[in-house]
């Protein structure tokens, strides 16, 4: 059995209820994250925010920005003009097009709160929102420990 509570709150949080009773039945949210499967395993599809991004680069309109000081990619829906360049470079397929509004969409991190509602949603833990030398130095002491400190084959 799959969660998708990731999924369920980032859609609430975008039509800016916390009562999933109460979201509209005329609305339906575009998908900012997806959970699908790869050989068993489930694996959690979003904007990875890349520090490189193509689809910043590939932006006509400058809808989608790097925010001074902060890490990840913005995306202001007024100003995009709904031309899918960005859907095209995105090597995650993490945008969506509105065809409704005839504009893209894609997760800004909810940068308006501490952090993000799916992490907070994640029982498993499977999402995580941390800065990335923390994130590597965690990992690399659970791998440490996991093996025992030897890395090579002698």
């Amino acid at each position: 059995m799959l969660c998708q509570s990731c999924v369920l709150v980032c859609q609430m949080n975008f039509l800016g209820t916390s009562d999933p009773q109460k979201i509209p039945f005329d609305e339906k949210p575009l998908q900012r994250i997806r959970v699908t499967f790869s050989c068993g395993t489930p694996w959690v599809w979003k904007c990875q925010h890349c520090l490189s991004a193509p689809c910043l680069e590939a932006c006509v309109s400058g809808s989608l920005i790097t925010m001074e000081g902060r890490t990840g990619v913005m995306h202001h829906l007024e100003a995009c003009v709904g031309c899918g360049s960005c859907l095209l470079v995105c090597p995650y397929g993490a945008l969506s097009y509105d065809e409704k509004k005839k504009r893209v969409t894609k997760c800004n991190l909810c940068f308006e709160k501490e952090i993000p509602p799916c992490v907070e949603a994640c029982q498993s833990r499977a999402l995580v929102f941390q800065e990335l030398n923390s994130f590597v130095q965690v990992k690399r002491k659970r791998v440490v420990q996991k093996t025992g400190g030897f890395h090579g084959v002698g």
